[in-house]
């Protein structure tokens, strides 16, 4: 998938802009955008995707009722994950999803939504103590800091890193970064 970068106009349209190209406005044809995303949603996040078909059923059992149903789920996911209008990262990029704290006045506990579609979480599991160090790990923390933080070794944060690292038959502690930022984790 290309890198791609969204963002919400004021008005509430969502807008996309792949890598190198013009602006465009997303629609139900933007099949080049959407079927690439689809796919990400439904093998990475699960529960987000079932829940999207849920919500937004399609009509009928016709190519543009699929195609339309298709653009009103992914534009939600668009629009609770990447409606920022940021040049740092693409939110896309090399399929990595870079999400974005969106401003959204349902945050904190409104939304039935959170932690579901918005913000959702990838199906990679961890012990609470794994999660803590691969959590400061991604901030881009040394294991001497990690483990002063956490109160550890840093054999200790070592080692768990390597044993996440096999776990999920990964290659290197880039990887680790990687397959978490893939998984919004």
């Amino acid at each position: 998938m290309e890198n791609v970068e969204f963002h919400n106009s004021p008005d509430g349209t969502v807008y996309y802009k792949v890598e190198g190209k013009e602006e465009k406005r997303l629609t139900r044809f933007s099949r080049e955008i959407l079927l690439p995303l689809l796919k990400r949603v439904r093998e990475n996040f699960p529960e987000a995707y079932a829940h999207l078909q849920s919500l937004y059923p399609a009509k009928a059992k016709t190519p543009a009722a699929r195609d339309q149903q298709v653009y009103v789920m992914l534009e939600r996911f668009i629009r609770c994950n990447f409606g920022e209008h940021d040049l740092l990262t693409e939110d896309i990029d090399h399929d990595i999803l870079n999400f974005e704290e969106v401003k959204c006045p349902l945050r904190g506990g409104y939304c039935q939504e959170e932690n579901v579609i918005c913000k959702p979480k990838g199906l990679i599991r961890l012990s609470p103590a794994e999660r803590d160090v691969v959590k400061l790990y991604l901030e881009g923390l040394t294991f001497d800091v990690i483990a002063g933080l956490l109160g550890k070794s840093p054999a200790t944060v070592k080692a768990q890193l390597y044993h996440v690292k096999k776990r999920l038959h990964l290659r290197n502690c880039r990887e680790i970064i990687k397959t978490f930022r893939f998984h919004n984790c």
